[in-house]
Formats: structure tokens, C-alpha cells, sequence
């Protein structure tokens, strides 16, 4: 898995589980809340975005109103991100209708958008046949809720669900969901100092596609390669500057690609989520064309 591509027109015409295979050796990028350098996060113009640039995945995230309609938004409150203030979960969805987004990440003095707040329905609708969806359900007990919002469009051939697990509990209550098994779902956890290795192979029944981690020493990412091999797992990694992977973040990465991104890529990483889409792009491109 050492190729990369400035685009990967598998993201638009092939099976989910094709792309997230460690045979396509292209590295995956994830726009983190769509692309919210050109949209207000989390919006259906941020998912548009993502997708004109290529990216094969966005993550967004979902929640209820206190009618019970899902919502893409990040926050508990409607603060940060939209014209209105409250927190999502105690408005109406049609107070949440009008608010205004902010654009890009937000923020008090941002200006003001034409953008809404998308339905969960909404967003995948948008990005169904362009791009794939990561989705964060931001309160465990509404992903019942989320997975039939899914099933009533027929989208579970273009989504992956992420959970955090524990390896080392040996029980993973996941599998005896309803939906476990018709939805790609991602495995999130922690990588034990010296266990990966052994951790991947106490998450074999999840047969996971791909999986999302944090460490605290590169060098185990390494040292699990031969067992991502051996389970077709593709390894994700956030390089967003909260996510606290060492140093191995987006503002390094804008002034020392190579160092970060190249190092991860070397050492087994599939798939990097990120909030500097375009430069990783950019980056990708010009390290294939060496």
C-alpha cells in the first residue's frame, strides 16, 4: 500500500469494501466535517466540496432534535456553528431549520452563510454516488435511529459506522447488533505500547474492514503491518491537530509533509483524515509522481 493518487475515481463507482481493501493501494483521504475550508462544516456545500476535490471519504456528524429529527452538527450547542444559540438536543428541528451556518469551523465574529442545517438524510443523499460517508452518531443510544434513517434510503453501500471497542475485553456487544454485518463498521480504539499486534487479532470477529486508532509510538503502527496484511485491514489515522498523535498532525504537516504524513504512509497507514484536504491532496499527487 504504497500508491497514491491525486484523485481516486473508485470513490465514486465501486464497492465500499473494494476501496477500504488493502489491494486498491491508494492512500484514502477523510475530509473531516465535509470541507470546511470552502463551506461551513457539516454542510451539504462542505460535502460538495469534499467530493469536487476527490476525497474518498467525509466524516460528519449526527444528532437529535428534541423532535426527534436528525441532524448533521458537531456540537451539543447550535453556538459555534449556526446563528442560533441552545443546545441541539432540547430545540425544535424546525428553530434548528432557521439558523444560519457559519462559515467554515465557526466562531462568534465568522460571517454568516445561505447554508442550513442538513438532515442526516439530507447529507447522505448529497453525497450518495460522489463520495462515502464516515458517520460520527455523537450519542450512542441514536444509532438505532441513525441506521434506520440509512435503510429507509438504501444507504449502506456507501456508509461505514465507527464504535469504539476494547480488544483486550475479548466482548464486543457490536455483534449481535441488527445491522452488524449489512453495514461496513470501523473498530476505534486505543494501541496498547508493544500489543498491537495482539490487539488486531483479538478484534478478528469484528472482520474488519478498517479500523481508526490512536498511539503513543509510531513504531507499533509498524509493527502490526504484517497482521493488517494478513486481516485485510485498512489502518486509519487522524491527523487533525486535536487528536493528539504525538506530533503527528496537521500543522507540522503543512511545513513538514514528508515527516508526518510520508512518515505514517511508510509505515502502514490507508487512510488519513484531515482538515488541510487540499494540501494533502497536493502532497499525494506529487509524492506518486516521483
Amino acid at each position: 500500500m504504497h500508491s497514491q493518487t491525486a484523485t481516486s475515481p473508485l470513490s465514486r463507482n465501486a464497492d465500499i469494501y473494494d476501496l477500504l481493501s488493502r489491494t486498491n493501494p491508494n492512500i484514502l483521504t477523510i475530509a473531516h466535517r465535509g470541507l470546511w475550508s470552502a463551506a461551513p462544516e457539516n454542510s451539504l456545500a462542505a460535502i460538495r466540496a469534499a467530493a469536487e476535490l476527490g476525497v474518498e471519504f467525509v466524516e460528519i456528524d449526527t444528532q437529535a432534535t428534541a423532535d426527534g429529527h436528525l441532524v448533521v452538527i458537531h456540537d451539543k450547542t447550535l453556538d459555534r456553528t449556526t446563528s442560533a444559540k441552545g443546545v441541539v438536543g432540547a430545540s425544535s428541528f424546525a428553530t434548528i431549520r432557521e439558523a444560519r451556518l457559519r462559515a467554515g469551523a465557526g466562531g462568534e465574529m465568522t460571517a454568516l452563510t445561505d447554508e442550513r442545517v442538513p438532515t442526516l438524510e439530507e447529507a447522505l443523499e448529497e453525497a450518495r454516488g460522489r463520495v462515502f460517508v464516515n458517520i460520527d452518531t455523537k450519542f450512542p443510544r441514536e444509532l438505532p435511529q441513525v441506521i434506520a434513517a440509512m435503510r429507509r434510503l438504501g444507504a449502506e453501500d456507501h456508509v461505514i459506522i465507527k464504535s469504539d471497542v476494547e480488544p483486550q475485553s475479548g466482548s464486543f456487544p457490536v455483534l449481535d447488533a441488527d445491522w452488524f454485518g449489512s453495514i461496513p463498521h470501523m473498530p476505534m480504539f486505543r494501541v496498547r505500547p508493544g500489543k498491537f499486534t495482539q490487539d488486531l487479532r483479538m478484534i478478528e470477529p469484528l472482520k474488519a474492514p478498517m479500523i481508526e486508532v490512536k498511539f503513543t509510538d509510531i513504531a507499533d503502527l509498524a509493527a502490526g503491518r504484517e497482521e493488517l496484511e494478513r486481516q485485510n485491514i485498512r489502518l486509519w489515522i487522524n491527523t487533525l491537530d486535536v487528536s493528539y498523535n504525538l506530533d503527528f498532525n496537521d500543522s507540522r504537516a503543512l511545513s513538514d509533509p514528508e515527516g508526518v504524513w510520508g512518515t505514517l504512509v511508510d509505515a502502514g497507514v490507508g487512510a488519513i483524515q484531515t482538515d488541510t484536504n487540499v494540501e494533502f491532496k497536493q502532497w499525494l499527487a506529487t509524492r506518486s509522481g516521483k
